[in-house]
């Protein structure tokens, strides 16, 4: 009999744990128990939960809804498990969210994209409306580790958009003042925002480098050098006009697009190859599902 991907043993519900750190301990103690029970680990219970504490000291793992998804990546883990515990209270995750659930994914360190599957399952898992009332009265440990684990079988597809994307940060109209675009912008540390209209459908791309050239003399791009003409402010055009300008007279219709089933390849081409700040991802009558940039690449993949 196969070894489950949910083992019974590293359920945890109605964990009384007073702080994040106290959760991570039992849950990380529970999971490399399991584990150890039906194989030989090439890491001991303090590794591996050193492991987890540096990657949780790389990156938040909160995925809002009340759950948070830690993970670890090690030498001599024989195979991919998850644990979950269900805390008796909700405890602080980092500055601004609290935490009721978290779910542990340990994988092998040869396993990147495995681990990244199932962890993307985990967060649509977190968003499910049926997960938290069904968490809540949840008991018996095997029943919630046979639902956890039919939850998130799947096939072994590679990685897509829908994989890695993160829902886009609020939404930007054509009809947006100039103004509030850069004060979003620059309050979500965005080098470029997407243009919906008010029924998501992508109309185009805001991005630094068209807000800062705004305004700017054309021969501006051919100079090697301002020092002659230090004195001359090119911005002055710009902050003459820009009340009067919106989204529709910036933004450039033509954004990088995929799919959700897009393959990573495909996305990274596009952020890397032709060079595109963010690529948005849209269903089929092109309606904003979500937005992948550099850092979201090195953060889910690189860095995993």
């Amino acid at each position: 009999m196969p070894s489950p991907l949910v083992p019974a043993d590293a359920i945890l519900l109605d964990l009384d744990a007073p702080d994040r750190e106290a959760a991570l301990a039992a849950l990380s103690t529970a999971l490399h128990g399991a584990l150890s029970r039906d194989a030989t680990l090439g890491c001991d219970a303090t590794a591996f939960h050193d492991a987890l504490l540096a990657r949780e000291g790389a990156g938040a793992t909160a995925l809002g809804a009340g759950f948070a998804c830690p993970h670890v990546r090690l030498e001599g883990l024989p195979r991919l498990a998850v644990g979950l515990a269900a805390l008796r209270k909700p405890v602080a995750w980092g500055e601004s969210e609290s935490v009721e659930w978290l779910t542990l994914v340990a994988a092998p360190q040869a396993e990147p994209a495995a681990a990244l599957k199932l962890m993307g399952r985990l967060a649509e898992l977190a968003q499910a409306v049926e997960t938290r009332p069904f968490l809540r009265q949840a008991r018996d440990k095997a029943e919630v580790a046979r639902w956890l684990a039919g939850k998130l079988r799947g096939d072994e597809a590679p990685l897509t958009a829908a994989d890695i994307m993160r829902t886009s940060l609020g939404q930007i109209g054509p009809d947006t003042p100039v103004p509030e675009i850069t004060q979003r912008m620059g309050a979500l540390n965005l080098d470029c925002a997407g243009i919906t209209d008010s029924d998501r459908r992508l109309l185009g791309q805001v991005t630094a480098d068209d807000l800062f050239t705004l305004g700017m003399p054309d021969f501006f791009r051919q100079l090697k050098s301002v020092s002659f003409i230090a004195e001359f402010d090119p911005f002055e055009k710009y902050f003459q006009h820009e009340a009067s300008l919106t989204a529709r007279d910036v933004m450039r219709p033509t954004p990088a697009t995929v799919g959700p089933d897009a393959t990573i390849l495909e996305v990274v081409f596009l952020l890397a190859v032709q060079g595109h700040p963010k690529v948005f991802v849209v269903d089929a009558q092109r309606r904003l599902l979500g937005v992948i940039d550099r850092i979201r690449v090195l953060d889910r993949i690189l860095n995993l």
